[in-house]
């Protein structure tokens, strides 16, 4: 495992995408599959790429305003809002992940993109590199595999000063089924990619609400992922229902998340509405609505990413480019 080390490359690009109280506030539009199912649930294979690229781009548009940064796939996604500016200057974070797998199940191995890496990521001047794998730290082999995933991945964002967003999602032996069980399996998982040089951890809530009722044990799971990781964590949507996501977000934060990356509970009605214009005018009243709700909870009760980092931050001296690491640009003189 890699120990961390302070970037003022990673740094800046942090900044980017977070508030300037240090909080991301991001939309998380960068789904394939899931997406294709939303918009035609009937017949998901039929939806086009036109179809998939024109709706991302009217979500990201009717809301940018009310992020500090959105989370785009490469396929349908962050070159299209790069190329016709709907990003502003909000900060962009992409997937590295393969995750278009034409309606098939996704598989538990995690896979890149073919073609596609960190490196080109970073060369898109994108503000951070998200990595989705399903982990389970207890079955030993295929956590293992993942791990070696996620440390090459962590060893290039390194080398590369861009921040590392992992996305380890927990699945379930036959012996792990409950809701008390999940809370400590995500802390669990949390500290163990935590070890890797990664930067921000986007974590589903740990307790399934529905099952266990119990506001104490919703805080004190989320308290145990603070308590076990050194990087701030974000809280993921996981397809549920808005209002259950706003009850989720005020409990993570108020353990000591970090804020929230929200996909389907934020835009997941407006895919349904086949009508542009009406879509449009739902985006720019419920969506943004519901943006604002969960930017109040984040900036109420988060705490800044930049407190919740082991990395001391270097001495800066009038001498300190001189000692700035070198990406292999050759000499200007």
């Amino acid at each position: 495992m890699t120990a961390h080390r302070a970037a003022i490359g990673k740094d800046r690009a942090l900044q980017r995408a977070s508030t300037a109280d240090g909080l991301f506030t991001i939309l998380a539009i960068d789904h394939q599959d899931a997406l294709r199912r939303a918009l035609n649930p009937e017949a998901p294979g039929s939806v086009s790429a036109a179809e998939m690229v024109g709706f991302k781009r009217q979500v990201v548009r009717s809301l940018i305003d009310d992020v500090s940064g959105v989370l785009l796939d490469p396929i349908y996604g962050a070159f299209q809002a790069v190329a016709d500016r709907s990003l502003g200057a909000k900060g962009l974070l992409v997937e590295l992940e393969k995750a278009d797998y034409q309606m098939a199940p996704l598989p538990l191995a995690v896979e890149i993109n073919p073609g596609w890496s960190v490196a080109n990521i970073k060369q898109m001047n994108a503000d951070g590199v998200k990595l989705f794998f399903y982990y389970n730290p207890h079955a030993t082999d295929h956590a293992r595999r993942q791990e070696a995933i996620v440390g090459a991945v962590a060893a290039d964002c390194a080398r590369l000063e861009i921040p590392f967003y992992a996305e380890p999602i927990v699945y379930r032996d036959s012996d792990q089924p409950t809701a008390t069980t999940s809370g400590w399996l995500v802390a669990d998982a949390a500290y163990q990619i935590s070890q890797f040089d990664v930067d921000v951890l986007k974590l589903e809530f740990p307790v399934d609400m529905k099952r266990e009722t119990d506001p104490a044990v919703w805080r004190a799971a989320c308290e145990a992922i603070t308590q076990a990781i050194n990087v701030p964590w974000v809280l993921l949507s996981a397809g549920v229902t808005f209002d259950l996501f706003a009850q989720q977000l005020e409990v993570a934060c108020k353990a000591g998340a970090s804020g929230f990356m929200v996909g389907r509970a934020l835009w997941g009605e407006a895919a349904q509405i086949a009508d542009v214009a009406a879509r449009q005018q739902w985006l720019q009243q419920t969506g943004r609505k519901r943006l604002q709700l969960l930017s109040a909870i984040a900036t109420a009760y988060g705490s800044p990413w930049f407190t919740r980092r082991d990395r001391t931050p270097p001495a800066i001296t009038p001498a300190t480019f001189r000692q700035y690491p070198n990406l292999g640009a050759g000499d200007d003189g």
